[in-house]
């Protein structure tokens, strides 16, 4: 592999130009004082102050034994200050009140994190407790809101107060963002119900993790992420209220008209329209209804907010640290299909000894699945084919249905090559499925035999979705000429977890990290994987860089430097000892990093930047050193040579033998990947910066 270059010196664009001022709402931006010690621990934590180790400590902080009998309270917010380590006198005070100890912990950590705040994004910071008068609030562009506020609270009702109230003090005229943090990972979940509580608009909303603000290369990611986001956040937010404006009038002009009809005019429209054809009557109300709701609702006033919404583009990205949230697969699942169909059965005006209570009462795209989720069938014959009433046109039982069959897939899965056409951004309890049509399965059944057909092939009856028109006429011209296609709007990338891990060869041999599914994100788009590195991905990767850096200075330290030829021989791992040294303490490297990096292809790896590379699968040769790799959809194995799953990015097994022949020491005589021990990395974690921590 070629020599890592060191990262050049490339112009920086201002991280936040629009940023002046930046509040901060949180407990332990309080300053520490003995009114915060437990009161059982107070005197214990006062006499602490005096032992010899402590002033010491105390006196490189500058202050003197005097200062300290004189001021104790400035004695303990010494202890926090944000620009020194942790001393002897933070390790001796957990044994006299390990309270004491976590508060000195979290107070100094929230200093670091509004002090590097303050230093990258190049404007005002102004650190509040929960307790502080807010007026003057208005005036930062950005407010920071702890999600805990109260040792003695367990949720977020005082942020969430908090945080309504500094909003409704916003100025109207311009933007201001608040963005919840919290140390702890399930607050990140309970994020749009703190935001509802709070009755926050959501152009006006994020959260960030306070793992992702423990160095000044993440709080420059989060800053510019934050910026280029306000850039749309007013255009946003107006059409967000415009639209729920707009809702609400469209459902108040809707009950005006459903008052508005009386009996006669439900009979007219059953009458004239559907008696005949036998459509149901409610399930045409449904889709009249509807129209009407969604033309008085987006087809009126609303239009002026939606071009200036038609006008926004976001081309640099990402614009957040999370993955697309649920809501987005839920709309594009209720714009692809009509849901809770219910039952199949007989038409809904025939009783029981009916002569054709059995034939079943489908319509195009109506859409089975297997219990599981294993094999999918669409209806494609056409509506007026399938319409029969119960008065005047008697089914057809020996006419042909059109059915297609097709594979649910998980999105992140790659279609296999079979595969004509899919529909993807189905929804199933968690789960958002791609159904993968095959347009030479397809086949007829007579409609009187249809039922038993479905209930032989295990598909559920008991409820159904209909795909909307515009998609059941689109499979329709596929599968009948390719002539005529209907282009519905594009999905959107649709992100699930992966598990995965991270190998490389350090002191200890090959080591591994093997993550948590919640650490990686896998998203598909247009038959494109895509991987989301997240601060706290990178911030993992990092470590690794530097655990692999000590085996290499270990390794140079090793080789003699006698001869000529013996410094000549060091120079290359000298030099990729610097490169990876100035890689590490840089942070262009690990900011170019953040964002979405293409998967890989099945058994490659490629490199994304420095020394850090993304594997997919197996069968991937490990690059020459420096080299840390991200391990996505690695297939278990089972200790006899025998793979256990696939290389499904969504579902990485555990870390199989590395193949041989792929040696990543440097030493001539190392032995292959494949006769290492593996292990979990400890040395890295170890060395890592303590993380601030909520309350």
């Amino acid at each position: 592999m070629a020599e890592i270059a060191a990262p050049a010196a490339a112009e920086q664009e201002p991280v936040a130009p629009d940023f002046a001022a930046i509040a901060m709402i949180d407990d332990d931006l309080r300053p520490l004082t003995l009114e915060r010690v437990p009161e059982d621990d107070r005197d214990a934590v006062v006499a602490f102050l005096a032992d010899a180790d402590v002033l010491e400590d105390l006196q490189a902080r500058g202050m003197s034994a005097d200062q300290v009998a004189a001021a104790p309270n400035a004695a303990l917010e010494a202890l926090t200050r944000p620009d020194l380590a942790h001393g002897l006198a933070f390790a001796k005070i957990g044994d006299v009140s390990a309270r004491t100890q976590d508060l000195v912990d979290r107070r100094r950590s929230m200093r670091q994190i509004a002090e590097s705040i303050r230093e990258t994004g190049g404007c005002t910071v102004a650190e509040f407790g929960p307790d502080d008068d807010l007026a003057g609030i208005d005036k930062f562009d950005i407010v920071f809101i702890d999600y805990y506020l109260d040792d003695k609270v367990e949720n977020g009702e005082r942020a969430e107060q908090i945080a309504g109230q500094v909003h409704e003090k916003r100025d109207v005229s311009r933007r201001q963002q608040i963005v919840l943090m919290s140390t702890k990972e399930g607050v990140r979940a309970m994020r749009a119900n703190f935001r509802r509580n709070a009755n926050i608009e959501a152009a006006s909303f994020a959260f960030v993790s306070k793992l992702d603000l423990d160095e000044d290369w993440k709080v420059k990611a989060h800053l510019d992420m934050l910026a280029r986001g306000m850039q749309h956040s007013e255009a946003l937010g107006g059409y967000i209220n415009a639209v729920k404006a707009s809702a609400k009038a469209a459902a108040d002009a809707l009950t005006t008209t459903i008052d508005d009809l009386d009996i006669g005019d439900f009979a007219y429209i059953q009458r004239i329209a559907l008696h005949e054809d036998g459509h149901p009557l409610g399930d045409y109300l449904s889709w009249l209804l509807s129209s009407q709701l969604t033309a008085v609702a987006f087809e009126t006033g609303l239009r002026e907010q939606q071009a200036v919404i038609d006008a926004l583009e976001f081309p640099v990205g990402p614009f957040s640290p999370a993955e697309p949230s649920v809501a987005v697969a839920s709309l594009y699942h209720n714009a692809l299909f009509a849901r809770n169909l219910g039952k199949l059965g007989g038409h809904p005006r025939a009783t029981e000894d009916s002569p054709i209570a059995d034939v079943p009462f489908v319509q195009l795209g109506d859409v089975f699945l297997t219990a599981d989720r294993g094999r999918s069938v669409v209806i494609l014959s056409p509506d007026c084919d399938l319409a029969f009433s119960t008065h005047g046109r008697p089914p057809d039982r020996n006419m042909s249905v059109i059915l297609m069959f097709g594979d649910p897939n998980t999105v992140t899965t790659p279609a296999d090559k079979a595969t004509d056409a899919s529909t993807e951004g189905m929804v199933q309890g968690t789960e958002v499925y791609r159904i993968d049509w095959r347009f030479n399965t397809f086949r007829t059944v007579p409609l009187g035999e249809l039922t038993q057909f479905l209930q032989d092939g295990g598909f559920e009856l008991g409820n159904r979705d209909r795909l909307r028109p515009i998609y059941s006429i689109k499979l329709q011209h596929e599968l009948g000429s390719h002539l005529t296609r209907v282009g519905p709007p594009v999905m959107p990338p649709i992100s699930k977890h992966a598990r995965a891990k991270i190998r490389y060869r350090s002191v200890d041999g090959v080591s591994e990290n093997t993550l948590d599914a919640s650490e990686v994100v896998v998203s598909h788009f247009k038959k494109k994987s895509t991987v989301m590195l997240t601060p706290a991905l990178i911030s993992k990767l990092k470590l690794a860089c530097r655990d692999h850096l000590e085996l290499l200075r270990t390794q140079l330290e090793a080789m003699p430097e006698v001869t000529a030829e013996d410094q000549k021989a060091r120079k290359p791992l000298a030099a990729k000892v610097q490169a990876l040294a100035t890689q590490i303490d840089g942070s262009d490297t690990w900011i170019k990093l953040f964002g979405d990096k293409p998967l890989p292809a099945e058994g490659k790896c490629d490199r994304v930047g420095g020394c850090v590379y993304i594997a997919h699968g197996a069968g991937w040769v490990h690059p020459g050193p420096p080299a840390v790799v991200l391990v996505i959809g690695e297939p278990a194995y089972s200790g006899n040579g025998d793979a256990q799953d696939g290389g499904n990015p969504a579902d990485g097994g555990d870390a199989p033998p590395p193949p041989t022949g792929a040696p990543i020491g440097l030493a001539p005589a190392a032995a292959p990947e494949v006769a290492l021990a593996m292990r979990p990395v400890r040395r890295a974690e170890a060395r890592a910066k303590p993380a601030p921590r909520d309350a």
